[in-house]
C-alpha cells in the first residue's frame, strides 16, 4: 500500500514538472542565463521571466538587443537623447558598449522574476557542458553530496522492485 502511494505520488510529482517545464517553454517569454556577467544577483542557470514594459528606469534589469546579441543586464544610465547604458552586476564588469548605442527601441523587456537554478535543465540541453560546470560550481559539496545520495536512493528503490511476473 505505502509503495503503492509512493508510487502514485512519485509519478504526480514527475507529470506536474513535465506539463509546468513545457507551459514555462512554450507559453512564457523567458530567457536562461549562461555566464556570470549579473553575478551574483542573477547566476548562470537561473531562469528569467521577460515582460515588455512601455518605459525602462535606471536600476532595471532588461533583455536587450545589441552587437547581434541578446543580453540581460542593469540599467545604470538613461541619456537624454534616450541612449542606455547597462552593466551586468558582476563587480568585475564594465558598463557595456554597443555601436550603434542601445535605445528603448533594442529593448525586448524587463526582467520581472529570476528563481535560480530553474534554468539548468534548459541550459544544459542547449549548452550541456557550460551547463553542467556551471551547475557543479553552483552546488558546492552540500548540493553534490544530495545528488549523489539522491541518486543512489533512485537507484536503490528500483533494484528492490519485485520482478513482473509471468503472464
Amino acid at each position: 500500500m505505502v509503495r503503492s502511494i509512493a508510487r502514485w505520488t512519485l509519478a504526480g510529482l514527475l507529470g506536474a514538472a513535465v506539463l509546468l517545464s513545457l507551459f514555462v517553454t512554450f507559453f512564457t517569454n523567458h530567457v536562461y542565463v549562461t555566464t556570470p556577467s549579473m553575478y551574483p544577483t542573477i547566476p548562470p542557470g537561473s531562469l528569467v521571466f521577460i515582460e515588455k514594459e512601455s518605459r525602462y528606469h535606471v536600476g532595471d534589469v532588461i533583455e536587450f538587443r545589441g552587437n547581434g546579441l541578446n543580453f540581460l543586464h542593469r540599467i545604470v544610465k538613461i541619456g537624454a537623447t534616450g541612449v542606455i547604458t547597462t552593466k551586468g552586476d558582476n563587480p568585475e564588469n564594465a558598463p557595456d558598449a554597443f555601436f550603434p548605442p542601445t535605445t528603448t527601441a533594442d529593448v525586448l523587456g524587463k526582467a520581472v522574476l529570476a528563481p535560480r537554478w530553474v534554468g539548468f535543465p534548459e541550459l544544459v540541453a542547449h549548452r550541456p557542458g557550460l551547463g553542467l560546470s556551471w551547475l557543479r560550481a553552483e552546488l558546492g559539496l552540500a548540493g553534490k553530496l544530495i545528488v549523489v545520495a539522491s541518486t543512489g536512493l533512485v537507484f536503490f528503490a528500483a533494484a528492490r522492485r519485485p520482478a513482473a511476473e509471468p503472464v
